[in-house]
Parts: C-alpha cells; sequence; structure tokens
C-alpha cells in the first residue's frame, strides 16, 4: 500500500500590524518620498549682496577646493529678509577679489522689497551630482555614512512599518540612500523615536 505525503507549504510574510500596537496621529506626521536620479551635491558658502537691479551677490565657499564655481550651476540664496530660500544660479567665478574659491551668484527669484546693497548672505551651491542614486529629503536627525531606523507606510493600509536604513553622502537636505529603502517608499520622517521599541505603528 502507497501512502501518501502531504507536503504544506509555508509563506513567510511580513507582519502586519497587530491592534495592540500603538496609534500615531497623521496629524502630527511629515511624509517624504524616496526617489532615484542625480542628486545634487552642495556646499556651503556666505557673502554679500553686490547689486539688486539685476540682484547678484559675491560668495566664497567655507572650504576652498578648486573647481567648486562652474557657471550654470544652481544656488539657493538665505537672505535674512526672506522667509524661505531664493532661487540662483552661478554666473562666474571670481578671480579678482582675493578670495580663493569665490563666485558670483546671480537670484532668479525676486529678491524682498527694501533688501539692499552689501546685505549678508549664505547659500547652498551645487558643485556636482551622484548620478542615478537613491535619495530622498533627509530626516532632520540624519547623518552621512550612517545607519539609522525609520517608519516606512504600507501601501494600502493605515499602518507603518520599522525599516533599518544605511545612508551614503549628505547635501543640504537631500541624504542618498544606500540600503533599506526603494524608490516610491513614502517615509515618515517625523522624530519616531518613543516609537522605535515597535515593529508597527497604525496610523488614524
Amino acid at each position: 500500500m502507497t501512502r501518501a505525503i502531504h507536503v504544506i507549504l509555508v509563506c513567510f510574510l511580513p507582519m502586519a500590524a497587530q491592534e495592540g500596537d500603538p496609534v500615531v496621529s497623521k496629524d502630527t506626521l511629515s511624509v517624504h518620498t524616496v526617489e532615484r536620479g542625480d542628486m545634487p551635491i552642495f556646499e556651503q558658502a556666505s557673502g554679500t549682496l553686490l547689486s539688486v537691479k539685476p540682484p547678484r551677490a559675491a560668495v566664497t565657499f567655507a572650504e576652498y577646493q578648486a573647481g567648486r564655481c562652474e557657471a550654470g550651476h544652481s544656488a539657493k540664496i538665505h537672505l535674512d529678509r526672506s522667509p524661505k530660500p531664493l532661487a540662483g544660479r552661478v554666473v562666474q567665478y571670481l578671480h579678482d577679489n582675493g578670495k580663493p574659491g569665490s563666485c558670483e551668484l546671480e537670484l532668479t527669484d525676486m529678491i524682498p522689497e527694501g533688501t539692499t546693497i552689501g546685505e549678508k548672505l549664505d547659500a547652498l551651491i551645487e558643485v556636482r551630482k551622484l548620478p542615478n542614486v537613491v535619495f530622498f529629503a533627509r530626516p532632520a536627525a540624519s547623518s552621512a555614512n550612517s545607519t539609522a531606523q525609520v517608519f516606512v507606510l504600507e501601501p494600502g493600509s493605515s499602518s507603518a512599518r520599522r525599516a533599518t536604513v544605511r545612508y551614503g553622502e549628505i547635501s543640504g537636505p537631500l541624504i542618498q540612500i544606500i540600503d533599506g529603502l526603494t524608490p516610491g517608499d513614502h517615509v515618515i520622517v517625523t522624530d519616531m523615536s518613543k516609537w522605535m521599541k515597535y515593529k508597527h505603528v497604525r496610523l488614524q
């Protein structure tokens, strides 16, 4: 007599959120989307406004490296009078002002009324790009070349799962993702440290 042997296949799927998981209000959360593409690398510079019509500025990098000032590269300029950064671009490298690593910027956004020549400003200037990498607008507490834990929204549900992420280079508001997240993931960037002992949280 032949004995039939039945094989049961068990599929191991990620555990979904459970009733006992903590509840977090969606209204208190900020969520950023993971992207793939060319990630611009920005460096800090500071200087003064040269003119207001047209609005132009002279800035110097905090740490000089040759080749940082390339005409056409984008810039984000911070003026005390403006509540948000103003867009701009590099116009030219300044050879004759006696400060290595200096360049002239053109502000392409309208400057606030009352801005005067000589006002001090800070800038983030694009110096290069990381081609075809995964990145997103980083959480405030993130740091370059580190490992961290974040919560990722579960598609089609009202929950988020904890994930371990390995970061690469950092650039202003952006950070490179080496491992742990994929393009299209929606990541909670609000401080979630009080919930990190849980694998899932429920959102409502």
